[in-house]
């Protein structure tokens, strides 16, 4: 009991992180991954949660 109490403390304590960026997507890297330019001229690379796509070296990665 002891451990599922501290594994779920650790699960709320170091859950991801979510922060809201807008701005222009400039560049898709796979079917999950893109690049997002914002107003201050900063790049993130940004991988999609959730999404099942192939990767560019998988069957279908290429268009």
């Amino acid at each position: 009991m002891h451990f599922l109490f501290t594994a779920l403390l650790l699960t709320l304590f170091f859950g991801a992180n979510a922060e809201t960026i807008t701005g222009r997507v400039v560049g898709i890297a796979d079917g999950d991954t893109v690049t997002v330019l914002d107003a201050a001229k900063v790049q993130y690379q940004i991988r999609l949660s959730g999404i099942d796509a192939p990767e560019m070296a998988q069957a279908f990665g290429n268009r």
